[in-house]
């Protein structure tokens, strides 16, 4: 796979940067794929996603106000396009952001970038429109994806995880995947104590003498 290079910045070699770069791969990484260079920026306390686009202009990613330190942390996106010549060029991209015309897709990366594939490709430079279609692509090939997984706790108190099954191209062969699955535990003597998601998004906890698990399905990492 090639990836657009890391930023040519000074900063790459501090742990600081490393730690935000490493936080927001889930975010660079599909861009990179298309060839897009990004950066991590932090200028007054203000962390943004920088992304370059082939027409000159450049994407700026946030969130309400700022990015956290975290991931997990987002509320919602904020997108905006610039210019590095013209700073009165500015348009809004996508804002799921509290109040935002988006807000409904919330902190969810898969809607933001496709939001993001659907604006470069309506842009009249042929790279742009290029990179965005391929964005299109990467997120299609890979956000449709799932597994069903479990995470649990043994007797001895050690923590472990993996995919029991997957990956599947269809949510529907994952439901039916979890279904069997859960119907083994059961002949095996686990018990179930808590359910939830409905048929959607099903995830139960299972207890069987002193260890415990969560299977779930899970929709697979962009990558």
């Amino acid at each position: 796979m090639n990836l657009a290079p890391i930023p040519d910045n000074g900063r790459v070699d501090r742990p600081e940067w490393q730690a935000l770069w490493r936080q927001y791969e889930a975010v660079t990484t599909p861009l990179r794929m298309v060839g897009l260079v990004c950066d991590i920026e932090t200028c007054g306390r203000q962390t943004v996603i920088y992304v370059d686009l082939p027409d000159g202009t450049h994407l700026v990613i946030a969130d309400h106000d700022a990015l956290p330190d975290r991931l997990n942390q987002v509320t919602g996106w904020h997108i905006k396009r610039g210019h590095h010549e013209n700073p009165n060029f500015d348009a809004l991209v996508f804002d799921s952001t509290e109040g935002g015309e988006h807000e409904k897709h919330g902190a969810d990366i898969v809607s933001m970038l496709a939001a993001t594939a659907l604006h470069l490709k309506s842009l009249p430079d042929a790279d742009t429109q290029s990179a965005g279609t391929k964005l299109g692509e990467v997120l299609l090939a890979s956000a449709q994806r799932f597994a069903v997984s479990f995470v649990g706790v043994n007797s001895q108190h050690a923590a472990h995880g993996q995919p029991l099954r997957g990956p599947f191209d269809s949510h529907h062969e994952a439901v039916e995947q979890y279904g069997w699955q859960t119907h083994l535990l059961e002949e095996d003597g686990w018990k179930a104590v808590h359910a939830q998601g409905g048929a959607d998004w099903p995830l139960t906890v299972w207890t069987r003498r002193d260890d415990l698990q969560v299977v779930f399905v899970t929709r697979l990492p962009l990558l």
